[in-house]
């Protein structure tokens, strides 16, 4: 919700000022650009008379601006009676184009009762997790009690009672099982014994990586006062945790340190003759600008990962701390952690296959003059466990992928190169359809994957069949959630257990789909992905294999011990699409805090030019975990 009070008061509290001064902005100001998006839409009072307005836009210098050969402060002053005491910071435009009208931002108040809809900051998000996370018991009693005490009113509903519909107040049963756990291969899987996950997650003890990469040029970014003898008792623990997970772990000796990013670059270079393979930053708690810069000159610039840290973090960093760093760095350097197997992997396995996930990243609510990014990642190894990412730029909030024949070509023609032959099978898990995008959506993008086979297949003159397809959308935006009937039944958490699955008695009656929930609990109650089947050429009518192959995938995810809620290569779509935001000139704003104009023609192509893809010396590194 808009906190009721002072427009001014808010407006320095969005800025994280104390000063009035501080309002006294250029139109062309980020801070300017800041508040007109936070405050847009958002319903005022006003101090010297009675209404009710809704903001259209900010105005710089609001006491000086003129109308009717006068200005705002001595109309206010002469019609109202009302000093101006801030006549040269900003005010409000409310009113149409035809007819504008700037009040003072002193002269207006914040209206109670108004919901805050757009992208919530990042301080707090862990206070909204904490206030909306209840236990399976409590929510489904929660739920249990606004029916039968008539809050939510059902059966009074003149909608309801007019379609003949009737809601009962008892949740409905339904029959599942729990899928076959996959096994976890580290090390050498001929010397290793494979890891069984419990609850959904597993123990790296005595466990090394599968392939480890070593480290043999790095630097340390540090842009806080955290002292050296700190730094580099972190640097020890983490460096000790990485050589218990790949004993030909990186060479202890940083290869240079700053506090700038070129500069450490050329220190780098000029100490050992190559770029940096790595780059650790050390970063305040409150830093979403460095982090930005950093990963924009990492991603697209210089061309290596980069790993930030937060200063309070390192401060009491543990050897548990520094191991699941160290699966981040591993991946991000090409190696890879574990494998997981399963039946229905192996099948997979026994021939040349592709896994590939893709998902549409659109503007935060509120934004009209931003693109969406779409993005595609692919697996090129025979495990799928490596994936190498792309991204597009395309208009706002459009579902389809602009180019995804376009990307799906180059996919499989990267694979080809690398592995000296085509896929035999596709498996391409899609985020974010929703149920009215299915027959449109998702038709022309299975359209748009068979014209990028046909293509390929066409332009080298392929002699081998073309590969079989399967095509599942996966979704994550509904209001279905499981209840064990016991909670002998439950996990530790309270809710059903990691690999519960079900396919009766819920679900969508005109497609083949099913429910898995594939983690287990942590906080609140777990939500399960809902997957819709829209092609199958590999599976045809059989879902077993289909549902063990994305609990499989779900085990696949580099930087967690864990099984997550969604297969790895749509979570990783996921990630690259919200990287997008680091590929942008920073001139362009991309930002939900600093652009969002109604009155702004959009420009595809102006956004496109000032898009750049990652380096290339990223290219087949998981830069982006």
């Amino acid at each position: 919700m808009f906190k009721q009070g002072s427009f001014q008061s808010a407006a320095l509290a969005v800025l994280k000022q104390r000063d009035v001064r501080a309002l006294d902005l250029r139109q062309d100001s980020q801070q300017f650009r800041q508040l007109k998006s936070f405050f847009k839409g958002v319903s005022v009072t006003l101090v010297h008379r009675p209404g009710l307005k809704k903001i259209r836009g900010l105005v710089p210098n609001a006491g000086n601006y003129e109308f009717e050969n006068t200005t705002v402060k001595d109309y206010f002053n002469k019609a109202w009676g009302r000093r101006i005491e801030y006549p040269n910071i900003i005010g409000i435009q409310v009113g149409s184009k035809d007819r504008d009208e700037v009040i003072p931002a002193e002269m207006c108040v914040i209206a109670p009762d108004q919901r805050y809809t757009r992208k919530l900051p990042p301080e707090f998000s862990s206070l909204m997790v904490k206030f909306s996370s209840k236990n399976p018991q409590d929510r489904l009693a929660l739920i249990s009690a606004g029916i039968n005490n008539r809050a939510l009113d059902y059966q009074n509903s003149p909608f309801l009672q007019d379609a003949g519909i009737t809601v009962s107040p008892d949740p409905i049963s339904v029959v599942g099982h729990v899928l076959p756990t996959p096994r976890i291969h580290y090390g050498n899987p001929a010397n290793s014994r494979p890891v069984q996950p419990r609850n959904g997650s597993w123990n790296m003890i005595d466990q090394t990586f599968h392939e480890p990469k070593s480290l043999t040029s790095w630097g340390i970014l540090n842009y806080t006062r955290v002292s050296d003898q700190t730094i580099n008792r972190f640097v020890n623990t983490l460096f000790n945790s990485c050589k218990k997970l790949a004993p030909p772990a990186a060479s202890q000796s940083c290869s240079g340190a700053s506090s700038d990013m070129r500069s450490l670059k050329n220190s780098v270079y000029s100490k050992i003759g190559k770029d940096p393979e790595l780059v650790l930053a050390i970063l305040p708690t409150s830093s979403t600008d460095i982090y930005h810069a950093i990963k924009s000159f990492g991603d697209v610039i210089a061309g290596f990962p980069t790993q930030c840290v937060r200063e309070n973090k390192i401060e009491r960093a543990n050897d548990q701390y520094c191991a699941n760093l160290g699966m981040k760095i591993n991946a991000k350097l090409g190696g890879v952690n574990s494998l997981p197997k399963s039946g229905a992997l192996e099948k997979l396995v026994s021939a040349p296959f592709m896994v590939m996930g893709a998902d549409v990243g659109h503007p935060a609510p509120g934004m009209v003059n931003q693109p969406s990014v779409a993005s595609l990642v692919y697996s090129f190894d025979r495990n799928g466990v490596r994936y190498e990412s792309m991204m597009s730029v395309q208009y706002p909030r459009q579902e389809k992928i602009d180019e995804l024949r376009k990307m799906v070509s180059r996919a499989i023609g990267e694979f080809g190169d690398r592995n000296k032959c085509a896929p035999v099978r596709i498996v391409f898990f899609r985020d974010g359809l929703s149920e009215g995008e299915y027959e449109i959506t998702g038709k022309e993008e299975i359209g748009d994957i068979m014209g990028a086979i046909d293509d390929i297949w066409r332009d080298r003159n392929l002699k081998s069949p073309k590969p079989e397809l399967t095509f599942i959308v996966v979704g994550k935006r509904h209001h279905v959630r499981f209840f064990p009937k016991s909670r002998n039944d439950g996990d530790k958490s309270g809710n059903c257990p990691a690999g519960f699955v079900a396919d009766e008695g819920v679900g969508n009656p005109a497609v083949r789909d099913f429910y898995l929930q594939s983690h287990g609990g942590l906080l609140g109650t777990s939500r399960p992905s809902h997957y819709i089947t829209l092609r199958d050429d590999i599976y045809r009518n059989s879902t077993d294999d289909l549902k063990e192959l994305a609990f499989t995938l779900c085990h696949a995810y580099a930087r967690a011990t864990r099984s997550v809620s969604i297969p790895a290569p749509v979570y990783y779509a996921d990630i690259v699409c919200a990287r997008g935001a680091f590929h942008f000139n920073p001139a362009m704003g991309f930002d939900a805090a600093t652009i969002s104009s109604h009155d702004d023609a959009f420009d595809l192509e102006r956004w496109r030019k000032n898009f750049k893809d990652k380096h290339v010396n990223l290219s087949k590194k998981m830069h982006f975990m």
